[in-house]
């Protein structure tokens, strides 16, 4: 996957985490994107504590994904994808650019929501819960992501839950 792809994915994480985080659509039971939550980790982990929280907020989104997805060889989904993608988000995470970028996503609900209507594209389907939006060669093609943030964006509005996956062809 090109690099510019996946600094949309971080963002798209980052987001995604945020809404679903308890102060917001309370998809998870974290708060790391909080005043309080900063307010503590910046001390502890000074310059990266933007680091700090999108583990936090990853490992939160990870678990509830799993349990409505499962977990399998060849599953995947925005918090858990093939170990190369993973391996490239983290080195992604040292672009000073990008973590400005993401902070201005979760400054509130209303710049996610914006960030996740310029990000998506209308598949015409409003799905509740597991949704498989393709095959695992999907992974690195964008509007398949944007297909993906349309999904979230219309849950986080209509108070539902839904949770786009990639899966092997059968």
């Amino acid at each position: 996957m090109a690099r510019t792809g996946l600094k949309e994915i971080v963002k798209l994480r980052v987001c995604i985490g945020f809404l679903g985080e308890s102060q917001q659509c309370a998809w998870w039971q974290s708060s790391f994107f909080s005043t309080m939550s900063s307010a503590y980790l910046s001390p502890v982990f000074g310059k990266t504590s933007f680091s700090a929280q999108y583990y936090g907020i990853k490992e939160a989104a990870t678990r509830v994904h799993d349990e409505h997805i499962g977990i399998g060889k060849g599953v995947f989904h925005l918090f858990r994808l093939p170990e190369m993608h993973e391996i490239e988000l983290h080195r992604i995470l040292e672009d000073k650019k990008i973590i400005e970028d993401a902070r201005l996503i979760v400054s509130g609900k209303d710049s996610a929501e914006k960030f996740l209507e310029e990000h998506a594209i209308d598949s015409g389907k409003a799905e509740v819960g597991p949704v498989r939006v393709g095959d695992n060669s999907d992974i690195a093609r964008m509007p398949v992501w944007q297909t993906a943030a349309h999904y979230y964006l219309n849950a986080f509005r209509k108070r539902n839950k839904t949770f786009p996956f990639f899966s092997e062809v059968k």
